[in-house]
C-alpha cells in the first residue's frame, strides 16, 4: 500500500508540475472563471448465434458513462463527478464498477489557492455486499483553470501555417493576446473575431483573405473541445456513513490528489486518486484511482483511453480490487462511421483479466 500511495503521489506531482514547465504551453493561460461540464457514453456489444449449434455462441459487451462538472472562481468552486462501467452478457449486467463525488471549495484569499472543503463520495463494485459512502471536510491547495482560449489560439496559428498564410510563428505574446480576446465576453461575435484577426495581422504583418478570416471565425466559435489545467491536493477528516462490508461506522482520515494537463491543443489528461480509512489506515482503507486521456486525431477521428481502479481493504480480510482499462478509437472514412474499442477488466471476484474487442462500421448510401 505504501508503494501504491507513493507512486500515485509522484504521478499527481509530475502532472501538476508539467503544466508549468514549458515557457508557453496551453496551461500557461489563467482564466478568471472556469465553468466546464462534460457527459460521455460509450458502448460495445457482440452477438453471434450459429443456428447450426445449440445456444448463443457469443453475447457480451461493455457500457460506460462519464460525467463531470467543474466550476472555479476567485472565491469558491465545486466539482461534481460520476463514472460507471458495466460488463454485459446476454444483454444483462454481470459485473460493474462505479463512483460519484461532490466537493465544495472555499478559497481563503484570491492570491493563494488555499481552500477549505467539504464533500461526499460514494462507490460501488461487484463483489462488495453494499456501496461505500462517506462525507469529509478539511484543507487543500490548488486551482483549476479553463485554458480553452489559448488552445484555440494555438490551433489558429497551426491552421494559418498549414495554409502558408504566415511563415513564422506568431510568438508567445501574440498568442496570449489572442487567447485573452477569445476568453473575453463580447456583445458581438463579429467584433471579437475582428479583434482576433487584427492581432494576427499585426503580429505577422500579413493581411488575411476572406477565406482565412472565416476559418479563424470557425475556430474562435468552436465548441465541444474544452480544455482545462491545474492540480489540487487536499486532506481532512470524514465519517463513514455506509461501509461496503458492514463494518462499524466511524471517523476517517481522507486524502486526494487531482491533476489536469493539456499536452497539446488536441489532448487532455485527467488524473484522480483518493485514499480514505480509519486511523489505522494502512490496515483498513479504500483506494480510488481514475486516469483518462483524450486526443482529437483529426476532424473525423478521436482516441480515448481510461483506467479505473477501486481497492477496498477490510480490516483483517483480503483486499478486494476491481480494475477496468479501455481504449476507444472512433473515426469517419468517407460515408462510413467506424469504431474500434478494446477493454480489459478484472472484477474483484475474478481470478484473471478478461479482454473484449469490438469493431463496428456503418455506411449510408445517398442517391
Amino acid at each position: 500500500m505504501k508503494r501504491t500511495v507513493l507512486f500515485l503521489g509522484i504521478i499527481g506531482l509530475a502532472l501538476g508540475l508539467g503544466a508549468s514547465a514549458a515557457p508557453l504551453s496551453v496551461c500557461s493561460y489563467i482564466s478568471p472563471e472556469t465553468n466546464l461540464q462534460s457527459l460521455g457514453l460509450s458502448m460495445s456489444y457482440r452477438y453471434y448465434d450459429d443456428w447450426a449449434t445449440p445456444g448463443v455462441d457469443a453475447s457480451g459487451g461493455r457500457a460506460a458513462l462519464d460525467f463531470s462538472r467543474l466550476y472555479d472562481s476567485p472565491d469558491f468552486g465545486y466539482t461534481l463527478t460520476g463514472n460507471a462501467e458495466l460488463l454485459l452478457a446476454n444483454f444483462l449486467p454481470t459485473s460493474g464498477l462505479g463512483d460519484a463525488a461532490g466537493t465544495f471549495r472555499y478559497y481563503f484569499t484570491q492570491d493563494a489557492p488555499a481552500f477549505g472543503f467539504g464533500g461526499v463520495e460514494a462507490s460501488v463494485a461487484t463483489g462488495q455486499p453494499q456501496p461505500a459512502v462517506h462525507i469529509s471536510a478539511g484543507l487543500g491547495y490548488g486551482r483549476f483553470s479553463d485554458v480553452t482560449p489559448l488552445a484555440k489560439a494555438f490551433k489558429i496559428e497551426t491552421e494559418l501555417r498549414k495554409a502558408n498564410a504566415i511563415r513564422n510563428p506568431l510568438g508567445d505574446s501574440a498568442l496570449m493576446g489572442i487567447a485573452k480576446v477569445i476568453g473575453t465576453v463580447y456583445a458581438s461575435t463579429k467584433d471579437q473575431v475582428a479583434d482576433v484577426v487584427n492581432q494576427i495581422q499585426v503580429a505577422s504583418g500579413v493581411a488575411l483573405d476572406p477565406r482565412l478570416v472565416l476559418k479563424v471565425e470557425d475556430l474562435v466559435l468552436a465548441t465541444g473541445d474544452e480544455r482545462f489545467c491545474g492540480w489540487a491536493v487536499q486532506a481532512g477528516v470524514g465519517y463513514q456513513l455506509v461501509d461496503p462490508y458492514n463494518q462499524p461506522q466511524g471517523f476517517l482520515v481522507t486524502a486526494s490528489a487531482d491533476a489536469a494537463f493539456v499536452p497539446n491543443p488536441d489532448g487532455q489528461v485527467l488524473f484522480h486518486a483518493g485514499l480514505s480509512g480509519p486511523l489505522n489506515i494502512l490496515d483498513q482503507n479504500t483506494l480510488r484511482v481514475r486516469a483518462s486521456y483524450d486526443y482529437v486525431l483529426s476532424e473525423t477521428s478521436l482516441l480515448r483511453a481510461t483506467y479505473t481502479l477501486l481497492q477496498v481493504q477490510p480490516l483483517g480480510q483480503p483486499a478486494s480490487t476491481s480494475q477496468i482499462a479501455a481504449l476507444l478509437l472512433g473515426f469517419v472514412v468517407g460515408r462510413a462511421d467506424m469504431g474500434l474499442q478494446v477493454s480489459l477488466s478484472k472484477p474483484a471476484n475474478a481470478s484473471a483479466w478478461s479482454i473484449d474487442v469490438s469493431v463496428s462500421a456503418a455506411i449510408n448510401f445517398v442517391y
